[in-house]
């Protein structure tokens, strides 16, 4: 028989309450306090914050919350006899799969360490044929294609209903100048959303105004919603507002399957500064507020699957740590065959059981490990490896699960495990020398070597949304999500379209050709002459009207002098030459 502790746990509003109550209680008791965030208000629509100063980035001095106190007490006495039976069922399972440690060069089964790269090159292939030669707004309408569109629209007009506005309807055309609008504001910012409608010459944007009235953009954006409430809030998901814009858009990324070898697993933080159950704070981050999301992109950048993390799931393993449960969860979502893939991530996700139950699968994964995860690996101790030289190393091999760790130092001793890569043969890599007073070459393992090429996807598509992120603010917790999202389809397409056409474009130039198009789609009045025109427009077949000149300027096709241009495409061009048709049709 034995002393069994025992828990209580009390919630108090305030610091001074909580304490007062601890005084109160006896000296043997065992007392921790936990601070909780506020409860905010998930499931309301209520906007809060203010919109107009889409610039801000003040990060709040005190994070207000309740406290909960935890009292451990030694209680009764209980037979453990039932805990003892399944502590030692436990020790067998463990032992049974116990790693064999050697020093010996790595012997893989060939189920796993053998790749077929041919499935990854034909869906590449498949891919470019399908996407050759076409434009950046063809290519973005692949993900975010009339589905997308009328998907938006329905859940925007049913909320309209909802809130009492009948009246309220909305187009496709219109819902697409107004997501044009939002990628301007990518790369044109001002520092209020009003701004971009005033007539001030300082910050006068004629393509904006002349497109959509800023009365009409407001009253689309406070009836925007990518969910039905009535049937969203009985799925209890945190995440409930964004879920089906996310789920659609997964299945817009993986239409043309897994078409990169290399993938790269890891977290991504999205700003933001409001009240929500889903919100993190990482000290030491870069973005400290804000929503983690997981992601699993390509080595380049390209984005495949991502999920928003909301906190401890009701159904998880209790057992199995939370890096283990992100990657096999967004690598389920990809449905592909394991074979075709290598899987690189961090020190937050990998751990000896995660490459073997991935290997098991026919995973093959390589990632760097903390010192705790490695089954008790007898690698040469982190203090005794900073005495050596740099670029010594030291490897041991599972026989039994098949599993390799390798320590290595550089600037800094590094771990490294991998259930499918070799030491050998090792690399090349530029370091300083404080005695030769030069970059000199230095040895590195070979699984290092390919892990530096495969991870750091994830950071490519993060810079990729952040070089011209929306800055249209909205005051709604879930706004952050939805611009994020938009961006990380553009992000997407744009890298489509580099990779299947020759004409390369930057993000910028990719960007500033779909929101041209969506503003410049529905404008009546003339612009300059002088102004450029958005290729995809000139082949639309909708409101391309001859516009008599006040003076002869050369026609686009024949040069030689008229009076007339399109209203649409500002350009100028013959009637009687058919110069005006031909401009339209080839």
């Amino acid at each position: 028989m034995a002393k069994r502790t025992f828990s209580s746990v009390n919630e108090y509003c305030g610091l001074e309450e909580a304490l007062n109550a601890v005084m109160l209680e006896e000296d043997d008791a065992s007392i921790d306090l936990v601070t909780l965030p506020p409860e905010p208000s998930v499931l309301t629509d209520e906007e809060e914050g203010d919109e107009d100063n889409i610039q801000s980035n003040t990060v709040p001095r005190d994070i207000p919350g309740r406290i909960e106190v935890f009292m451990n007490r030694d209680e009764e006495e209980w037979d453990s006899s039932d805990d003892e039976t399944l502590a030692e069922t436990k020790r067998r399972r463990t032992n049974a799969q116990a790693p064999c440690w050697r020093k010996t060069e790595p012997t893989y089964d060939p189920f796993v360490s053998i790749s077929n790269d041919d499935n990854v090159q034909e869906r590449q292939n498949k891919l470019m044929d399908e996407l050759k030669n076409q434009n950046p707004l063809q290519i973005f309408e692949k993900i975010f294609d009339d589905e997308v569109f009328t998907m938006i629209l329905q859940y925007t007009q049913t909320y309209a209903t909802q809130k009492n506005n009948h009246d309220f309807k909305v187009t496709i055309g219109e819902l697409k100048t107004f997501f044009g609008i939002l990628l301007l504001t990518g790369y044109h910012t001002l520092p209020r959303e009003r701004l971009y409608w005033s007539l001030d010459e300082d910050c006068n944007i004629p393509v904006v105004s002349k497109s959509m009235s800023r009365n009409r953009f407001q009253e689309i954006k406070k009836y925007l919603h990518l969910c039905d409430n009535l049937i969203a809030v009985e799925s209890m998901d945190k995440m409930y507002k964004v879920r089906p814009l996310a789920d659609i858009l997964m299945t817009k990324f993986l239409q043309w399957g897994v078409f990169h070898q290399d993938l790269s697993i890891d977290e991504s933080m999205v700003k933001y500064f409001g009240r929500h159950p889903a919100k993190q704070f990482i000290r030491g981050k870069p973005v400290r507020f804000g929503y983690k999301n997981w992601m699993v992109t390509s080595s380049d950048g390209y984005c495949y699957a991502f999920d928003f993390y909301c906190g401890k799931s009701p159904g998880a393993n209790p057992t199995e740590p939370l890096g283990t449960r992100v990657v096999k969860q967004l690598l389920d979502k990809l449905s592909t065959n394991p074979r075709d893939h290598v899987v690189y991530f961090d020190n937050f996700f990998t751990s000896f059981d995660l490459l073997r139950d991935l290997r098991q699968v026919g995973f093959r994964a390589t990632g760097t490990v903390r010192e705790g995860r490695t089954k008790k690996c007898p690698l040469v101790a982190v203090k005794e490896m900073k005495k050596k030289n740099r670029a010594d190393f030291d490897y041991r091999f599972d026989k039994v699960n098949q599993i390799l760790f390798v320590r290595w130092l550089d600037n800094s001793v590094c771990t490294m495990g991998s259930n499918y890569d070799n030491v050998l043969p090792l690399g090349k890599v530029k370091r300083w020398s404080a005695v030769e007073k030069k970059k000199v070459d230095v040895g590195i393992p070979h699984l290092f070597q390919n892990y530096n090429k495969g991870m750091g996807g994830v950071d490519q598509a993060d810079q990729s949304i952040s070089l011209y992120r929306t800055a249209i603010r909205g005051k709604k917790w879930w706004w952050v999500l939805f611009t994020y999202m938009l961006d990380l389809a553009v992000a997407n397409a744009w890298r489509l379209h580099n990779l299947t056409n020759d004409t390369k474009l930057d993000q910028l130039q990719f960007r500033r050709y779909i929101a041209r198009h969506y503003l410049r789609q529905t404008e009546s009045e003339i612009l300059r002459p002088t102004a450029s025109i958005v290729p995809s427009l000139q082949h639309d077949g909708r409101g391309h009207f001859p516009q008599k000149l006040s003076q002869q300027l050369r026609c686009v096709i024949c040069h030689n002098k008229a009076r007339w241009q399109c209203k649409k495409c500002v350009k100028t061009l013959c009637i009687e030459r058919g110069c005006f048709e031909k401009f339209h049709s080839t």
